[in-house]
């Protein structure tokens, strides 16, 4: 039970991806940093650890470090609120970077 709920989530896990891999990044925010922060950078980051994830699990320091990108764009998130576009981009990135750690966390047995 505990492997079929892991392989359908790594199903829908890159399903996400791919659909993910197919918006554009919004245009008005690439020269944007909400607190400092590089959003193209951050999408990028999220992105490339949902790769590593699909491909197995992530070491110590490339978990840590999903953990502390995702806890970020969430802490971003209320400011691309009035651009609706950014909103749908950033808020399925945010929802494939939670697959991933959860993904993650189950191969690693952590609850």
């Amino acid at each position: 039970m505990i492997i079929d709920m892991l392989e359908h989530q790594i199903e829908l896990l890159g399903q996400l991806l791919e659909e993910f891999g197919a918006l554009r990044f919004p245009p008005d925010w690439y020269d944007r940093e909400p607190d400092g922060e590089s959003l193209v950078t951050l999408a990028t980051t999220l992105a490339g650890c949902t790769v590593a994830t699909l491909d197995g699990p992530l070491g110590a320091r490339h978990r840590e470090h999903l953990r502390q990108r995702r806890a970020l764009l969430a802490e971003l998130l209320p400011a691309v609120a009035a651009d609706s576009y950014a909103t749908s981009y950033f808020v399925a990135l945010y929802r494939m970077a939670v697959l991933a750690e959860e993904v993650d966390d189950r191969r690693a047995g952590v609850r």
